[in-house]
């Protein structure tokens, strides 16, 4: 692993369609964050064990979204992992249950920026 890799906070992508994923993980990338992928909770919840992210990232038409977020919650490592919906139509500081909700990939920088400090 390079070391730009070990400094760089990693976000878990949850998305069920393969081309909005990697949509998704393009736009986290070049906001220069660490991607990791995964179609669904099943497999979030695997990879995010292996490999702890500072923030997952999915959108609330996710069909297992509510699972995500239960299983998530009641997690002993996980629990306390952000998790946010990329939104055009979001405002700041808006929230959809559990989730925070962002406009943009942009504002990912923000958003961590006020969790992890």
């Amino acid at each position: 692993m390079k070391d730009f890799e070990r400094e760089c906070p990693t976000i878990l992508i949850v998305e069920d369609i393969d081309w909005i994923r990697a949509a998704m993980k393009k736009a986290v990338e070049h906001e220069g964050y660490r991607a990791l992928e995964a179609r669904d909770d099943a497999e979030a919840l695997q990879l995010a064990e292996r490999e702890p992210p500072e923030l997952i990232v999915t959108e609330e038409e996710l069909p297992t979204f509510d699972v995500l977020i239960a299983r998530l919650r009641e997690h002993v490592t996980l629990s306390s992992v952000p998790v946010a919906i990329v939104n055009p139509d979001a405002e700041n500081g808006a929230r959809h249950g559990d989730a925070y909700l962002l406009a943009d990939y942009a504002d990912i920088t923000s958003l961590l920026a006020v969790l992890l400090d």
